[in-house]
């Protein structure tokens, strides 16, 4: 590709993220003030819109792109051994995040439980397929098979992954889902190298989403039985401002580290199976491309995100909104 046309593409993906995440807080506004009316939408109609609004610009983009599915977006196969492997994975990726996670609330209270008594105010099994299997499908094309694979023919396989995972991460809008899902994100990008596909990324971040969401419908359901779903929010709150937090680091920790010691093996496992360990090298060598990825549109993206993050959403709050 073109140096010119190197340029035109790191505008257009920087452009890309902007319009996605201005269409999503338009979204949350516009939601926020019909809950104001006293009009409440289902969970599973907001599930569905809040990964429609980043999903439909990036298939407008693939498609006026004429970009091929297989060739530039990674939905090529994957081998047996290593679809049944990622889902082995999913449990050391998580054991890696799982540290960021319990790391970020330290400073902000953990997202997911905040919202379990609203994410299960819907059907158990909509929510549950919304969350698991629709919404990593929807954020692994965007994030990995568009932005990733993307700026890698810009600036490399290594910065592109880790340009892709802060996407990954702003595009959640809240710091204690970022602070994981930045490492998450740079995760699946070695492991996708490794595997030449998009699959084992999506496999990962399915499983994940699913025993998450199943952790906190148990969860909930227990609170519920001896109190109400909005005590399993006041119980991690209390565990958050109390001393049981760093004890949580510490074993997390130990976790994260045990979890990448067995998932180093297993990624060079997944290269080897697929015959693309020479490929996954290539990817922590010096020399790779030396494009620029920062323009002014991928700039704004980012300051627009990180004052939704730091500067709307509190002072919404603070309106009551």
């Amino acid at each position: 590709m073109r140096q010119d046309n190197l340029k035109k593409e790191a505008s257009a993906l920087g452009w890309l993220f902007f319009i996605a995440m201005a269409v999503h807080v338009i979204c949350s506004v516009a939601v926020n003030i019909l809950e104001q009316k006293g009009i409440t939408l289902p969970v599973e109609f907001s599930l569905i819109i809040s990964e429609l609004v980043i999903f439909i610009p990036a298939l407008i983009y693939v498609i006026n792109s004429r970009l091929s599915f297989s060739e530039d977006l990674g939905f090529r196969g994957v081998k047996l051994g290593t679809a049944l492997i990622s889902v082995f994975m999913s449990f050391l990726v998580w054991g890696v995040g799982s540290f960021f996670n319990v790391l970020s609330q330290i400073f902000v209270s953990n997202t997911m439980v905040q919202m379990s008594d609203t994410l299960l105010g819907g059907s158990n099994v909509a929510v549950w397929f919304l969350a698991s299997i629709y919404g990593p499908f929807c954020e692994e094309f965007v994030f990995r098979s568009v932005f990733n694979r993307r700026y890698e023919l810009i600036i490399g396989p290594m910065r592109a992954g880790l340009i892709s995972a802060l996407y990954f991460a702003l595009a959640h809008l809240n710091f204690n889902q970022a602070a994981y899902a930045f490492v998450l994100g740079a995760l699946f990008s070695v492991i996708n190298k490794a595997a030449g596909s998009v699959y084992p990324s999506m496999i990962i971040h399915m499983c994940i989403n699913g025993c998450n969401m199943l952790m906190i419908m148990v969860m909930t359901g227990i609170t519920e039985e001896i109190g109400s779903a909005e005590d399993l929010a006041a119980a991690a709150e209390a565990a958050r401002g109390s001393d049981m937090i760093y004890i949580l680091l510490a074993v997390t920790l130990v976790g994260a580290i045990i979890s990448l010691l067995i998932l180093i093996p297993c990624v060079v496992f997944i290269s080897k199976h697929e015959n693309r360990f020479e490929e996954l090298v290539s990817m922590f060598k010096k020399g790779q491309s030396n494009g620029r990825w920062l323009t002014f549109s991928s700039a704004l993206a980012i300051c627009f995100t990180l004052f939704i993050m730091f500067g709307l959403r509190p002072l919404l709050s603070a309106l009551g909104m």
